[in-house]
């Protein structure tokens, strides 16, 4: 049973007086209002939910609303709406913000035909702006796509529904799975369950930017299973339409982050397109490379920290690099897709990234000590029953990233303890850290430990609970502490947090602790690094190649 339609006319908080309905979904109706205060007309978005719904379903909608509130009030540019208000009645939030009259882009490519590369580029511009002023404050929007963008009647360009966008530090809507958007506009790596960043966002503009041009999206099969196995694995279709915009598109779609066209790139290209200026001769062959990462000095061992949580799908997972054999890496995408599809596209929560200490290797500023030991894992993050019923993990799992398939530039690094993990060739071994049992890492103002004990310890997820508690870093701020799903191990469990360093430098650190071999070992892989550095290329592609590739002792 549906909730009854507000009658038009219904005076809102005292204060909004409800008019026409403007658009209606299957959660939501947007509302043309006056605010009878100030005189002025805006639009009021209700969250509805039918009577089916539990309680823990309304909670989560309740808490996207809001998210999609304080995501969207922290955002400060013209592509940007303006939210005016957020008042609660019948239980539940109604957003009150700007109203735009216009048709979303969408609307007008079917409507009035493709755009010609000039105009596109201009509403990419715009697109590019508010998506950078987002990502300066931790908001990845991670839905773009032509029905989200309004062109008003004035020509002004407006992303709009930040509902699933991620707000750095926000684990409020961590514990329930979630759509994360449309399988057209998905950028590779979250299709394959890996950390989504900026990066994720611009191939969801050049997805955008392909449709304004061609008219379709550049990988729509007619269906979730087609589409996902399509931007895994097909290449591009060429856009025939686009002339200029043609190395902008490419750019920006291209399947790996580390090696996608970045913000800047793609801001010069699209600010000469638009002017109607010539390209330079080589942006028509080949995309900018990515800028290297930035030199920081390395800070002192207890100055380092961090890691941003990210969906941890492992029945999603694909080898990073695309394998030589076609047909082998697509059908490895099929089987990955159908997992999604089975699930509904619905996705494993915010915050179950990879990270914190081991189940059995307490590193950390705040605790040199006694190591964690295998975390009480929760239901959702056990690992499949084992051949005796015990649920406990097996004693040599495969890695998700093999050593023909780790990346250029990265070395598979063999520990005399019997440990492997792959690592960035710029990242260099310091030998042991606070203890013979642990090892340490430094490069590019980036620290790793990799710290064991044997046997594991009772609990990391314990552990870093105590830790938590216990912690006397400056500035010290809990990200999250909880228990997480990591490959088919058994007790995994994430602490991340940021603090400041000897220096000010804002610092960013997870650790994650897990057992293996049924108990006889507790490993902790251990990030740190400077906060601005967290979502760049070198420091997000190093984290999940280490989490993929880790093997330990036999």
């Amino acid at each position: 049973m549906t909730q009854p339609q507000e009658p038009t006319g219904r005076l809102l908080a005292g204060r909004y007086r409800l008019g026409e309905v403007l658009g209606r979904g299957g959660m939501g109706t947007v509302w043309r209002a006056e605010d009878e205060v100030l005189g002025r007309i805006v639009a009021v978005k209700e969250l509805r939910m039918t009577g089916a719904v539990d309680d823990a379903e309304k909670h989560r909608l309740i808490v996207r609303t809001l998210r999609e509130a304080k995501a969207t009030a922290r955002i400060r540019h013209t592509a940007a709406v303006t939210v005016f208000d957020v008042v609660e009645e019948d239980d539940r939030p109604w957003i009150v913000m700007e109203l735009v009259d216009g048709r979303s882009l969408a609307d007008v490519v079917r409507e009035d035909g493709t755009l010609t590369p000039e105009r596109a580029a201009e509403i990419a511009l715009d697109l590019l702006g508010v998506l950078g002023a987002a990502h300066s404050q931790g908001v990845l929007h991670r839905d773009v796509k032509p029905s989200n963008v309004l062109i008003g009647e004035d020509g002004r360009t407006v992303l709009t529904d930040f509902g699933i966008a991620s707000v750095e530090g926000d684990t409020s809507i961590t514990s329930t799975g979630m759509l994360v958007g449309a399988p057209s506009y998905i950028a590779p790596e979250r299709a394959r369950g890996q950390q989504p960043g900026p990066p994720s966002d611009l191939w969801s503009l050049g997805g955008t930017l392909y449709a304004m041009v061609e008219g379709v999206p550049p990988y729509d099969r007619g269906s979730a299973l087609a589409t996902l196995t399509a931007v895994m694995t097909e290449d591009l279709p060429t856009p025939r339409n686009a002339g200029p915009l043609r190395p902008v598109i490419e750019g920006l779609l291209e399947k790996d982050p580390a090696k996608r066209m970045d913000a800047a790139a793609a801001r010069a290209l699209l600010r000469a397109i638009a002017g109607g200026k010539a390209l330079p001769e080589a942006a028509t062959v080949a995309v900018p490379a990515p800028a290297e990462a930035p030199t920081v000095a390395v800070p002192a061992a207890e100055e380092t920290a961090g890691t941003a949580p990210r969906p941890l799908l492992a029945p999603l997972r694909i080898p990073f690099r695309v394998s030589r054999r076609r047909a082998a890496m697509a059908a490895g995408a099929v089987a990955a897709v159908l997992a999604l599809v089975a699930a509904l596209v619905v996705w494993w929560p915010e915050g179950k990234d990879a990270g914190a200490r081991s189940a059995g290797g307490a590193t950390g500023p705040s605790a040199q000590a006694s190591a964690p030991a295998s975390a009480a894992a929760s239901p959702a993050a056990s690992p499949s029953p084992s051949a005796d019923g015990s649920g406990a993990a097996s004693e040599q799992p495969a890695p998700v990233l093999t050593s023909g398939q780790i990346p250029a530039g990265y070395t598979v690094y063999k520990d005399q303890s019997g440990f492997s993990i792959a690592l960035p060739d710029w990242l260099t071994d310091q030998g042991p850290d606070y203890r013979a049992t642990s090892r340490r890492f430094e490069g590019h103002g980036l620290r790793l430990v990799v710290d064991w004990q044997s046997p594991a310890g009772d609990s990391a997820l314990k552990d870093w609970q105590e830790a938590d508690r216990n912690a006397k870093m400056p500035n010290y701020r809990k990200v999250r502490v909880e228990s997480v799903a990591y490959r088919n191990w058994n007790n995994a469990a994430d602490w991340e947090w940021t603090y400041s360093g000897k220096t000010g430098t804002l610092l960013h650190s997870l650790n994650r602790g897990f057992v293996t071999g049924n108990g006889k070992y507790g490993y902790a892989i251990y990030w740190t690094m400077p906060e601005e550095v967290w979502s760049a290329p070198d420091g997000s592609l190093a984290r999940r190649i280490s989490f993929e590739s880790f093997q330990p002792a036999p």
